[in-house]
């Protein structure tokens, strides 16, 4: 049986107004995200929770679980990693999707399908001061 892991990892490239946004709680790491196992049981078919999200550490929490929810890895003989970057607007569209690292290009198009298939994401938080959405970036890793 093969096995492969699947990692999660979310970088954030946020104006100088958000970083002033971000709660300064020192005891939480918004920007760590667990690990999972590609053999671990996912409802696929299941529906996000729908509770409002109130800050972007939560925000930042969900968005690289929804965007691997939808994610129908390409299936190869060897690892790879892909880094997908786009901007979530206030409403949950996204717009300026693009791959800006991959070690496999055949698995491109899977990863630009995750992110396309998951709109529209959750409204960003309501107190979130910026009017252009935010730019996200989500590394999926895929191993053998």
């Amino acid at each position: 049986m093969k096995k492969c892991l699947i990692f999660l990892m979310i970088f954030f490239q946020l104006s100088v107004s958000a970083f002033d946004y971000i709660p300064k709680d020192v005891n939480s790491n918004p920007f760590a995200q667990p690990k999972i196992k590609s053999n671990q049981k996912v409802e696929q078919a299941a529906q996000p929770e729908m509770r409002e999200i109130k800050n972007l550490t939560e925000y930042f929490k969900y968005l690289p679980k929804e965007v691997n929810r939808h994610w129908v890895p390409y299936k190869s003989d060897t690892g790879y990693e892909v880094t997908v970057q786009f901007r979530v607007h206030r409403d949950g569209s996204v717009s300026e999707t693009k791959i800006v690292n991959s070690t496999n290009k055949d698995a491109n198009a899977s990863v630009l399908n995750a992110v396309k298939s998951g709109t529209p994401y959750q409204p960003l938080p309501k107190s979130y001061p910026n009017k252009e959405g935010v730019k996200a970036q989500v590394i999926l890793e895929y191993r053998k």
